[in-house]
């Protein structure tokens, strides 16, 4: 058996043994991990050497395993053998951030805990990130950003005012303007500032990669009673916002259907015709930006219904790209000749 599995398996044998105050027989877990006996014993030796467990015996001789409430407690700290793994593994869902306030912050507190933990429970997390993997298709190095982003953080919690230069990649220009951060977001490991963008009289999303200056003013600002992050992204399919709700058709066949069963992409989505090879679904966006762009990385096995307008732009951006192959085509059609 792979590494891998046996540490998943010890992980679940941990979570049973968690959740049994008063103690649990071999067979009982036996019966839960859907594993042998001689599994289970090995499983036990190996985790009584790093964890607190330990068992009495009890109906004629028979063991019943537990494990101590906290696996670490100190004066200052109490954590869980399931609080301390899933630690571990964030480690890389905050890898975007290392080098900044929020991912030092976690590996300040990861260092807290190796300080505590016996050599063989180190050894054991260690074999984690060989055995559960968190892949992200882009990256990006927020490093050389930790200044900006602690400016805007402590803004963000004393209501303070900045000034920020901002390079619009719509626009192709840079913006100087007041802001007034209300919070910051990560997605697909880019970070984001949302607030009120003072020359636009509007909430606008920031992303923080393309801050070019940023300078704290001494002017407090009061964010709207009702705004939350969430209730600001809600009709968002990303982190962009600027209009209300409207219906939105998608036709999908093939992969594509087969990927929008397995994945509920939005809130709102919801599968109206679902055949052999194509699903048909509706989602309630109120901007379509982001969610064009996921669209289009389908290809041919999707297909938007409605509204019009947006089938339309869709159609306009195909055509552009095909444009772009026109010389391959070209070339494809000179070489048959």
């Amino acid at each position: 058996m792979a590494r891998g599995d046996g540490l998943f398996r010890q992980w679940e044998l941990i979570k049973v043994l968690q959740t049994h105050r008063f103690g649990v027989s071999t067979e009982e877990l036996c019966a839960r991990l859907e594993c042998n006996k001689r599994t289970v014993q090995r499983d036990l030796t190996v985790l009584q050497d790093i964890f607190p467990i330990s068992y009495e015996q009890r109906d004629r001789g028979k063991r019943y395993w537990k494990l101590s409430c906290n696996a670490i407690e100190s004066a200052q700290l109490q954590l869980t053998m399931t609080e301390m793994l899933s630690l571990f593994l964030s480690q890389q869902l905050l890898l975007p951030l290392t080098g900044t306030q929020f991912g030092d912050g976690l590996q300040t507190a990861l260092h807290k805990i190796r300080a505590l933990l016996p050599a063989r429970a180190l050894t054991y997390f260690e074999g984690l990130d060989g055995s559960f993997l968190i892949k992200s298709l882009a990256n990006h190095d927020y490093s050389g950003l930790d200044k900006e982003i602690r400016i805007l953080n402590e803004a963000i919690l004393n209501k303070k005012c900045v000034k920020v230069i901002y390079h619009s990649a719509s626009k192709g220009r840079e913006t100087i303007s007041e802001f007034h951060p209300y919070g910051m977001v990560l997605l697909h490991a880019s970070l984001y500032c949302i607030g009120y963008l003072a020359c636009y009289k509007e909430v606008r999303t920031l992303k923080v990669a393309r801050i070019k200056g940023l300078t704290r003013l001494e002017k407090c600002f009061e964010k709207p009673a009702d705004f939350t992050l969430n209730g600001y992204l809600q009709g968002a399919f990303g982190v962009f916002q600027t209009q209300k709700p409207r219906r939105i058709r998608v036709e999908f066949t093939g992969w594509a259907a087969t990927n929008v069963r397995e994945m509920q992409w939005h809130p709102s989505q919801k599968i109206v015709k679902d055949s052999k090879d194509t699903v048909v679904a509706t989602f309630e966006l109120g901007n379509t930006v982001e969610f064009k762009r996921w669209l289009l990385g389908f290809g041919p096995a999707a297909r938007a219904m409605e509204p019009a307008s947006l089938v339309e732009e869709i159609a306009r951006d195909l055509k552009q790209a095909c444009g772009h192959y026109a010389h391959v085509r070209q070339y494809a059609e000179g070489v048959t000749r």
